[in-house]
């Protein structure tokens, strides 16, 4: 019989392997409004961003488990976002994610 860390199955490659990533730091818990003020003020060019491709990923930080056995992700988890004014495919002033 295994144990639980033999029996672990890890992600063929992380969801960093591709695409263009931003960080945001988070500070307090709670609902965010991401706007397309908000990313320009980050340096972000949001006329190259389709609104319909925006993803966002984090495991809700914390400290890991001290026993190497305790279940952890492995890669970054896809949290539920909302993207209001994506239909057009375009980042337009008054688009934003929650």
């Amino acid at each position: 019989m295994y144990g639980y860390a033999q029996q672990r199955q890890y992600a063929s490659e992380s969801v960093l392997s591709t695409g263009n990533w931003y960080k945001i730091g988070l500070t307090e818990t709670g609902i965010y409004k991401i706007d397309q003020a908000f990313l320009s003020q980050l340096g972000i060019n949001t006329g190259s961003i389709d609104p319909r491709n925006i993803r966002l990923y984090g495991n809700g930080g914390g400290m890991l488990p001290q026993a190497n056995a305790a279940f952890r992700h492995d890669d970054l988890v896809e949290n539920a976002i909302e993207v209001v004014g994506e239909a057009d495919g375009s980042f337009d002033p008054g688009d934003y994610i929650l």
